[in-house]
């Protein structure tokens, strides 16, 4: 995320919901090391916007620039990984330090392989993020289609916290 006066500015807080990694999750299918092969040799030809085959992402077209920065250790959008040191996590999430965020965390979110311990994952999480309020919803799936009052709740109570102040709230 690029930074400047004006955007910090502009953004008054931040929400993460289900902040997991990527990388991991494609980690766990048969797949992945293969097209992630494949999409870096495509960008070392200077293919990197080219589409990759059906298979590295069934769901949706996706480039080899895209799959790699989401698939590939410190890829681009390698943001949330449980195996990430301090000082990377740091790197990656550090600039909002100065801005209010909330971390929402699925506990039972499906995305997030079995090894990784969420608990200690979203404290990391926070810290790099300079302080972030935790919210840890238990039971709740990646979308929190199964607890959505909970993450309104949450949702509406830091916003109106953290939200507009010294002009029209539409909360109020």
């Amino acid at each position: 995320m690029r930074t400047n006066f004006a955007c910090s500015r502009a953004v008054r807080g931040v929400i993460l919901q289900a902040p997991v990694s990527d990388r991991e999750y494609r980690a766990t299918l048969p797949e992945t090391a293969e097209m992630i092969d494949l999409a870096l040799n495509m960008i070392t030809e200077g293919r990197a916007m080219e589409l990759m085959p059906r298979k590295a992402n069934p769901d949706a077209p996706i480039t080899a620039y895209r799959y790699h920065s989401l698939c590939a250790y410190m890829g681009d959008d390698d943001m949330f990984s449980s195996d990430l040191s301090e000082d990377q996590l740091r790197m990656r999430l550090g600039h909002l330090s100065n801005t209010p965020c909330q971390v929402i965390f699925s506990m039972a979110d499906e995305y997030v392989p079995e090894y990784v311990d969420k608990k200690a994952l979203v404290e990391r999480l926070c810290r790099a993020l300079g302080g972030a309020e935790k919210v840890e919803i238990e039971w709740g799936n990646h979308a929190l289609s199964n607890r959505v009052q909970e993450a309104v709740h949450a949702i509406l109570d830091f916003v109106r916290r953290e939200g507009p102040k010294g002009w029209d709230d539409p909360w109020s």
